[in-house]
């Protein structure tokens, strides 16, 4: 039987609201183990933001936000002096909805003033993630991520830690599973 657990191709395609996983080979340090909400993604290219790279707080030096501060993640390596976020409070003006209890952006000040008479959800991020024109597509023909379009929208908000990835995965069917178990460091294996 000719299997190769390393040569698979996502059944899904990537669209607005898609998260996307690296897959456990990739060699790019910025994508290692990521994953990735898709906040755009159309004929002009695609944007998303890494939900499991929190910022420490003890290493911001600027003085920003307490809100900011606690709940900031790197959303890629692209433009990293800009800031955005998400969120599930569909009333904030501005916001762009993304799939079902998920907004981007919107009038920062309602966020930060808390005068919002809800609790709400939020990530903020400095910098964000982004593909020229079917530079994404071409990555996930390449075996360089795992598109997963059903989910629970609350795994988004929560603060992921280093073994979420392999959880997740590993719950997202069988060949999946075989990727979850992919070590961090091959060579430690």
């Amino acid at each position: 039987m000719d299997f190769d657990y390393f040569n698979f191709k996502s059944s899904n395609k990537v669209a607005k609201g898609s998260l996307i996983f690296s897959q456990p080979l990739m060699q790019d340090l910025n994508f290692n183990r990521s994953i990735i909400l898709i906040c755009e993604h159309n004929s002009e290219g695609s944007f998303g933001y890494k939900l499991n790279d929190k910022i420490k707080p003890s290493s911001i030096q600027t003085d920003i936000n307490p809100m900011i501060k606690n709940y900031l993640f790197s959303g890629g390596p692209v433009d990293t002096s800009y800031l955005n976020f998400i969120h599930n409070y569909q009333d904030i003006e501005d916001s762009e909805k993304i799939s079902e209890n998920v907004y981007l952006g919107g009038n920062l000040e309602s966020i930060l003033d808390h005068k919002l008479n809800y609790k709400f959800d939020v990530k903020f991020f400095s910098g964000y993630s982004g593909w020229s024109k079917n530079q994404l597509e071409t990555e996930i023909k390449e075996n360089s991520w795992i598109v997963v379009n059903e989910y629970d929208y609350s795994v988004i908000y929560k603060e992921i830690d280093d073994s979420f990835w392999s959880k997740f995965l590993s719950n997202q069917g069988a060949k999946n599973k075989i990727f979850s178990n992919y070590p961090k460091d091959s060579s430690m294996n």
